[in-house]
């Protein structure tokens, strides 16, 4: 007995070593990108994740879920008469977010942080 055991090892080594095989169904979980145009701004907001849902009309609340980014303009009032100058950008990164489509609003919740990033000409 000792020695068909011994036997099995020495034929198949590699065996005991090698990760169970994966099945078809285990895929690599990928990040999903939406452009978003908030109604009270004129410039896009790109949302990724691993998990977006978004309501079936404009404007609805889209939910992020999973290694959230929100990357969204950052406008300010410049000179005497206020002209908006939009120059940067803003980086929200969460575990979860709800952006909401009628007023650019951003929920996050879980691990979040917040990340000016200028805008590179």
């Amino acid at each position: 007995m000792k020695l068909l055991v011994v036997a099995g090892m020495i034929c198949c080594p590699l065996a005991f070593l090698l990760p169970p095989a994966l099945g078809q169904d285990d895929k690599a979980v990928e990040v999903k990108h939406l452009t978003a145009a908030p109604q009270n701004g004129s410039r896009t907001v790109a949302l990724a994740a691993l998990s977006i849902e978004r309501g079936a009309h404009y404007p609805s609340v889209v939910k992020l879920k999973g290694n959230v980014e929100i990357k969204t303009p950052v406008c300010l009032p410049v000179g005497k008469e206020s002209e908006l100058v939009c120059e940067g950008y803003m980086v929200v990164t969460a575990d979860e977010a709800e952006f909401h489509e009628d007023t650019g609003q951003i929920e996050a919740r879980g691990n979040v942080s917040v990340t000016p990033l200028r805008h590179e000409h």
